[in-house]
Parts: C-alpha cells; sequence; structure tokens
C-alpha cells in the first residue's frame, strides 16, 4: 500500500520495516538518481526518462522508495480520465542517530508541501 505525504517529520526506529527499506534504498544508486529527479512530482515513465532507466527497474524502485519515508504518491488528474499516479520527494533532510536502543533515522520534509508542489507542476491546475 502506498504511503501518503507527510505531515511531520518521520522517525523510524529497530525494528521497523521502513528503517531498512530506507537504508536499502539509499545505497542504491538508481533510486538515489529517482529522489535526485523527483524534486517536482513525476510519474514512473518520467522519472525512468529522466533518470535513463529501464521502465520495469523504474516501477521496481519506485515501489521500494514508497515502503520509505522518502518518497510519496500522489495522482496526476487527466481531464479524458487517464488519470497517472506521480510520486514526489518527500524529504529535504535525514538524521541517523546511534544510541544505546539502535539507530534512529528521522527524515524532516525540510518544509516541503508534496500537494503545492504537485499543483505548480507543469500541465496541473486546481480548477
Amino acid at each position: 500500500m502506498k504511503r501518503p505525504p507527510r505531515t511531520a517529520d518521520a522517525t523510524t526506529t529497530e525494528g521497523d520495516a521502513a528503517l531498512d527499506a530506507t537504508f536499502e534504498a539509499l545505497a542504491d544508486a538508481d533510486c538515489r538518481a529517482i529522489l535526485s529527479a523527483a524534486a517536482t512530482p513525476k510519474t514512473t515513465s518520467e522519472l525512468a526518462d529522466d533518470c535513463d532507466i529501464a521502465l520495469s527497474t523504474a516501477y521496481r524502485k519506485v515501489e521500494l522508495l514508497s515502503e520509505t519515508p522518502l518518497l510519496a504518491e500522489g495522482v496526476r488528474f487527466d481531464p479524458d480520465g487517464d488519470h497517472a499516479a506521480e510520486y514526489v520527494r518527500d524529504a529535504g533532510d535525514a538524521a541517523i542517530e546511534l544510541g544505546d536502543d539502535g539507530v534512529t533515522l528521522t527524515v524532516d520534509d525540510g518544509g516541503a508541501d508534496p500537494l503545492a508542489a504537485a499543483l505548480d507542476a507543469p500541465g496541473i491546475s486546481a480548477d
């Protein structure tokens, strides 16, 4: 299941599946390229083109990133009814803390608003 955009900072700790998925995604060059390209909302096809990766690879990487607090999914509405999923980076900063209780990852959205970014994207209108 896809995660909606965060409304506050996200913290993951040991035992949280999102922690492992986040580290796995950050260790992957294609995922990092997708995060860079997803500064504005884009479909998986657009991300694949921008990152010069195969569409099937882009789908797998977006799926992995969707399990983390790094990427949010939205919907690109089409007047013809051909709506498409689109993705936007949902993180501006991340901090790792090593403590007595294990590893803690805190992801800050950097004040970004994925909904506002979607409305500012070319071809997107709230009207």
